[in-house]
């Protein structure tokens, strides 16, 4: 017993020092915060039962058993978005929250902008399309650079096996690749002006900050109202928002709107008040082109956002 304890106590500094890696890995491959937490909660219960002494990488090690306990956690995952109520979308994280750590890490610039694109909500939903082995290894060497002798280690395979599933990841992330543009400085005027323009009911005005083609999705998993579908009518996308803006719900003091980047991204943070102080009510993130709105995510279900709530 006295040895499990001290390979828990050393379990415990090491894991200290990679839970934001781990956790922001697993959130990359599940799109969801809460079991993210969970995977990496189980890689822990496992590691208990290991000497850490007899493991020369720790970090490779822990990223291995990680994206097993992921893989067989996505099997399962599929089977419930497929009668998920409405559009699914990824967890919405306001970077304030600081669970990704230290992207940077002294890498280059351009690994710096994969890192931050791979926690948006676009490339999320991208690698969504993905199996999920196809997932872990597109992660693993593209995002993580992982060589792929480690990766043939996580899914039992051979290197050349490996190297194919990665070629096809990695066609089918390309071909969507052209959503992804950098985030212009002072993208939140931008934001800040849509919601006046909401506010003042001014259609004309909403329609003239959208990009031909935008996009609006939202996600209320069937618990509150949000559109069901992704609308790209822009008029529409006006229209909802006039709508909402306009309404009693946002007249006097029972909400707020913090401009806050969410998932890395441009966004805002919808908060309500309640009995027991302020609760989250619509976290959104916006993309944004030429000074125009090219998409704009909403993260409504209250299951998601409850996550939230609970590690404030």
């Amino acid at each position: 017993m006295g040895t499990q304890n001290s390979y828990i106590q050393e379990w415990e500094r090491l894991f200290a020092e990679h839970r934001s890696y781990l956790i922001s890995f697993a959130f990359r491959m599940t799109g969801s915060l809460s079991e993210a937490e969970d995977i990496v909660q189980d890689v822990f219960i496992e590691c208990a039962e290991v000497n850490p002494t007899s493991i020369q990488n720790p970090k490779s090690w822990l990223t291995k058993v990680c994206s097993n306990k992921a893989l067989d956690h996505l099997k399962l995952a599929y089977k419930k978005r497929e009668t998920y109520p409405g559009t699914w979308l990824p967890d919405a994280v306001p970077d304030s929250f600081q669970i990704w750590g230290n992207l940077a890490n002294n890498d280059s610039p351009d690994k710096n902008i994969l890192l931050s694109q791979s926690l948006t909500t676009s490339f999320l939903l991208l690698i969504e399309k993905l199996t999920p082995e196809e997932r872990v290894v597109y992660l693993l060497n593209e995002v993580f650079e992982y060589p792929f002798k480690d990766i043939a280690e996580v899914l039992k395979k051979s290197e050349e096996a490996c190297r194919k599933i990665a070629e096809r990841a990695r066609k089918a992330v390309l071909s969507g690749r052209s959503k992804f543009v950098p985030q212009p400085v002072g993208a939140e005027k931008v934001i800040a002006q849509f919601f006046d323009l909401a506010k003042q009911g001014n259609s004309a005005g909403l329609m003239n900050l959208l990009a031909e083609g935008s996009e609006f999705w939202s996600d209320g998993g069937g618990k509150v109202a949000a559109v069901r579908d992704v609308v790209t009518d822009t008029a529409r996308i006006a229209e909802f928002f006039k709508g909402v803006w306009t309404s009693k719900f946002f007249k006097g003091d029972d909400y707020k709107v913090e401009y806050q980047m969410v998932n890395l991204l441009p966004g805002v943070v919808i908060s309500r008040k309640s009995e027991d102080g302020w609760v989250f009510e619509t976290i959104m993130s916006f993309e944004i082109q030429d000074g125009k709105i090219v998409r704009i995510y909403s993260q409504r279900n209250p299951d998601k956002l409850n996550v939230l709530t609970k590690i404030q």
